[in-house]
C-alpha cells in the first residue's frame, strides 16, 4: 500500500509541482553558489589531501564537482516533474481511443529508449506524449552548459603599500669631483684653510648622460616591484632653450663669418683658386655674460679664430683681479647669471656654393642660421611611474621651471669661524654643483663643430668655374645622439640620409622608406636633459644611502652597490603594486539562460498536467498496478495463444497490430478477459476463474 502523498488521488499533481520547485531551489542554490566564488583568486591549496594525502584534488576541481551536482540535482527533478506529466497525456492518448498494442509499447518505453523519440508514426499518434519525452531527453544538456559556466580568468590585483622608491640625492658629492688643497690659516680664521675646486663630472655621471643621449629614451629604473607604479615630485635640473635675440644673432653670425672668411687658403694646385671651411653646427659655452665672450670663435694675435673649448660657462670672476669666486659658509654664490650653452645650426654651409666670388660664398654661408642658448635651472617634476612586466613608462603631470642655477668653482671654508665648516651644511651649494655637473656633461656631448672644406675650381681653357665640396669633418660627439632626428639637423645629409644621387633614387623607389617625423631642436634639447635627469634614478651610485649605518659594514658592502631603500631619511612612497592571479568568473547569463529555459518549459508542462488532472479527475503512474487495472477492462482484437502469455521478447507482430481499447466501460461485465474478441462478452476460462476464485486474501497481498 502506497504512503503518503503518493496514496492521494492528486499525488502526481504533487509530485510534479514538488519536484519543479525543488529544481528551482537548486538552481537558485547553483547561481548562488557560483556567484559566491566569482571573482575570488584560485588557491593552490588542496582541500581533500586533509583527509588523504594521496588525493592531489585543489579547490579548483572540487568546486566544479559541486557546480556539477548542482546541475545534476536540477536535471533530475525537471525530468521527475516532466515525466510525470508524460504518463498523464500517455495514458491519456491510450484511453480515448483504439490503439495498435505496438503503439502503446512505443509509448510506455520512450522514456526509457531514446531512439523511439524518432518514431514519427508516435508523434502522428500522441504528438504532445512525444513533445513531453522529447522535452525530457532534452533536459541533460542544461546539465552540461550550467557547470560550465565557471571558469578562471587571468586577472590584475591593485595592492597599496607603502614602499622606498629610487631617489636622486643631489646633495651628494657622487655628481662631480673635486681638486682640493689646504691653506695657512688666514687673518680672519685661527684655523686651517681648505679649498675644494670643481674639476669634471664623474664617469658615471658623464656614462648617464651619454646614454640616453645615444639611446634617447629613459633609462631604466628599478621599480619596487615587478608590476607597480607611483607618483613622484622632486627638485632637480632642467634646460630652457630659446633663441637667442637678433643683436645677439647678428653678432654670432659675423664671428662665425670671420672665421670662415679667416679659413681661406691657396691649396697651390692646378687651377684651384681658394678653399674655405664652412661651419654647419657649433656648440660652445660663453665665457662670461657678454657679446664677446659669448661668440664661438677667439682671435688670437696672429688673426686665425679658433673655437672655445670650454663646456660650462658664463664663468664668474673677480671684477678687480679677475681671480675665480668661491662658494663659502657665509657666502654660497647661487643664482647668478645661469650656466648656459649656444648650439648654432647653419644650413647653408652643407650646400654646394652657387658663387664664385669669395665674399657671397662667406655670406651665403651663415644665411638662415637657428642660434639657441640653452640655460640650466632648478625645476620641480612631478611623474608618474608605471611598470607593467618590466616594462617601463613615465609619464610626467606637471614642470616648473624655478631659479637659475650658475658656475661654481668650488667651495672653501675661509672666513670667520664656524662650528661646522662643511659645505654639507648648506644643500643648496651641493644641489648647484651636481647640477652644474650635469650640465658639464651634457656639455662636452654637444660642444664641437661639423664643417666641410670647399674649393673653388676655374678652369679658363676649358671654360669651367665652379665650387667643390671636399669633406666634412666632425669634432663633436652630436653625432651619434638622437639629436640628429631633429628638423634643425636634418641638414647633414651623410647623417640624415637625405644626400641624392642616381643609386639611391633608384633603390628608394623599390624599398621601403621609414617615415620620418623631425621634432624642433630646441624641444628635443629640453626632453633630452629631462630623461637624463630621470634617468640619474636608475643609477645606483646616485641614489638615497644609509651613511652613518654603513660605516661599520664590510668594504665590499660599500655605498654603490645598490639602492637603498632602507633609509628611514628619505620618506615612503603609497605605491599601487598589480599582481596577476587566476580568479574564478561566473558567466550568470549563460547559467540562467539554460535553466531558465528548462524551467520555463517544465513550468509549462506542468501546468498543462494540472489541466489535465482537473479535466480528468484523477491521476495515473507507470506503475504495475496502474497496468493490471486499466487493462483488465481492455478489449483486444485477437485471441492470444498460451505461448503468447510468456511475456518474452521479442513482441509478436499479431499482438503489435492488434488493436486495443483500455479502461474502464460501464457496459462491460465484471470481469473481462483480455482475450475476448473486440466486442464480445466475457467468458470465464476454467482455470482464471478458479485462480480467482481460490485465492485467498491473504495470497493476493503476498
Amino acid at each position: 500500500m502506497a504512503v503518503f502523498p503518493f496514496n492521494l488521488k492528486c499525488s502526481a499533481v504533487i509530485i510534479m509541482v514538488s519536484a519543479l520547485l525543488v529544481a528551482v531551489a537548486f538552481a537558485i542554490g547553483h547561481d548562488a553558489f557560483y556567484q559566491s566564488l566569482n571573482g575570488k583568486p584560485v588557491l593552490n591549496a588542496q582541500p581533500i589531501a586533509l583527509l588523504n594525502s594521496s588525493l592531489n584534488v585543489s579547490d579548483q576541481q572540487v568546486y566544479l564537482s559541486l557546480g556539477t551536482l548542482f546541475a545534476f540535482l536540477v536535471k533530475v527533478f525537471l525530468g521527475v516533474s516532466v515525466s510525470t506529466v508524460f504518463d498523464q497525456f500517455v495514458w491519456k492518448s491510450i484511453q480515448t481511443q483504439r490503439t495498435r498494442i505496438g503503439i502503446i509499447d512505443n509509448l510506455l518505453s520512450v522514456l526509457k529508449n531514446g531512439f523511439t523519440v524518432l518514431n514519427l508514426q508516435l508523434w502522428k499518434r500522441s504528438p504532445i506524449s512525444m513533445t513531453l519525452a522529447l522535452i525530457c531527453w532534452l533536459l541533460p544538456v542544461v546539465s552540461m552548459i550550467s557547470p560550465a559556466t565557471l571558469g578562471v580568468h587571468l586577472a590584475s590585483f591593485d595592492e597599496y603599500t607603502l614602499k622606498r622608491i629610487p631617489r636622486v640625492d643631489f646633495t651628494s658629492a657622487r655628481f662631480a669631483t673635486f681638486v682640493s688643497g689646504t691653506f695657512p690659516a688666514s687673518n680672519q680664521s685661527t684655523q686651517e684653510m681648505w679649498v675644494s675646486a670643481y674639476r669634471d663630472p664623474t664617469p658615471e655621471t658623464q656614462r648617464v648622460v651619454n646614454s640616453v643621449a645615444t639611446q634617447g629614451t629613459i633609462l631604466p629604473i628599478e621599480p619596487p616591484a615587478l608590476n607597480s607604479s607611483w607618483s613622484v615630485d622632486f627638485h632637480g635640473p632642467a634646460i630652457a632653450c630659446d633663441k637667442v635675440n637678433q643683436s645677439v644673432t647678428a653678432y654670432i653670425t659675423q664671428n662665425v663669418a670671420q672665421a670662415i672668411n679667416g679659413s681661406q687658403d691657396w691649396p697651390g694646385k692646378t687651377y684651384a683658386e681658394y678653399s674655405l671651411t664652412r661651419y654647419g653646427y657649433l656648440s660652445w659655452a660663453p665665457v662670461a655674460d657678454n657679446l664677446m665672450d659669448s661668440t664661438p670663435f677667439v682671435q688670437n694675435g696672429s688673426g686665425t679664430f679658433t673655437q672655445r673649448l670650454n663646456n660650462l660657462g658664463p664663468i664668474p670672476r673677480d671684477p678687480e683681479d679677475g681671480k675665480p669666486i668661491y662658494s663659502t659658509p657665509e657666502g654660497p654664490m647661487i643664482d647668478r647669471t645661469p650656466l648656459s650653452v649656444f648650439v648654432a645650426v647653419f644650413p647653408h654651409s652643407m650646400e654646394i656654393p652657387k658663387y664664385n666670388e669669395l665674399p657671397e660664398n662667406v655670406a651665403a654661408a651663415v644665411q638662415n642660421s637657428t642660434i639657441l642658448r640653452c640655460t640650466l635651472h632648478n625645476a620641480s617634476y612631478q611623474a608618474n611611474l608605471t611598470y607593467i612586466n618590466g616594462a617601463q613608462t613615465i609619464h610626467m603631470t606637471d614642470k616648473t621651471v624655478l631659479n637659475v642655477i650658475s658656475y661654481l668653482h668650488g667651495v672653501t671654508n675661509d672666513g670667520p669661524d664656524v662650528s661646522n665648516t662643511s659645505f654639507m651644511q648648506n644643500p643648496r651649494v651641493m644641489e648647484s654643483l651636481s647640477y652644474q655637473s650635469i650640465m658639464d656633461a651634457f656639455g662636452k656631448l654637444l660642444s664641437g663643430s661639423i664643417s666641410t672644406n670647399m674649393t673653388h675650381y676655374n678652369y679658363p681653357e676649358a671654360g669651367l668655374e665652379g665650387n667643390v665640396v671636399n669633406s666634412m669633418k666632425q669634432t663633436t660627439n652630436i653625432l651619434s645622439t638622437t639629436l640628429m632626428e631633429t628638423e634643425e639637423m636634418s641638414i647633414f645629409p651623410s647623417i640624415a640620409g637625405s644626400e641624392s644621387n642616381p643609386f639611391t633614387d633608384y633603390w628608394e623607389d623599390r624599398s621601403v622608406s621609414p617615415p620620418r617625423h623631425f621634432s624642433r631642436l630646441s624641444n628635443a634639447l629640453e626632453e633630452l636633459f629631462q630623461n637624463i635627469t630621470f634617468s640619474l634614478m636608475g643609477s645606483n651610485m646616485f641614489q638615497y644611502v644609509l651613511s652613518v649605518c654603513m660605516r661599520n659594514l664590510p668594504s665590499a658592502l660599500n655605498m654603490y652597490t645598490r639602492p637603498n631603500y632602507t633609509v628611514q631619511a628619505v620618506p615612503s612612497t603609497n605605491v599601487t603594486i598589480n599582481s596577476y592571479r587566476n580568479v574564478y568568473v561566473y558567466t550568470r547569463s549563460i547559467l540562467w539562460a539554460a535553466y531558465g529555459t528548462a524551467l520555463g518549459v517544465s513550468a509549462l508542462c506542468v501546468t498543462a498536467g494540472i489541466l489535465l488532472y482537473l479535466s480528468a479527475d484523477g491521476s495515473y503512474t507507470t506503475k504495475f498496478s496502474t497496468i493490471f487495472r486499466v487493462t483488465q477492462g481492455a478489449m483486444v482484437s485477437i485471441d492470444l495463444d498460451m505461448k503468447d502469455h510468456s511475456g518474452l521478447d521479442p513482441l509478436p507482430d499479431h499482438i503489435a497490430n492488434a488493436q486495443m481499447t483500455t479502461g474502464y466501460n460501464q457496459d462491460y461485465p465484471a470481469k473481462m478477459s483480455s482475450t475476448t474478441p473486440l466486442g464480445h462478452p466475457h467468458r470465464e476460462p476454467a482455470v482464471s476463474s478458479q485462480l480467482l476464485e481460490t485465492t485467498s486474501d491473504e495470497g493476493v497481498h503476498k
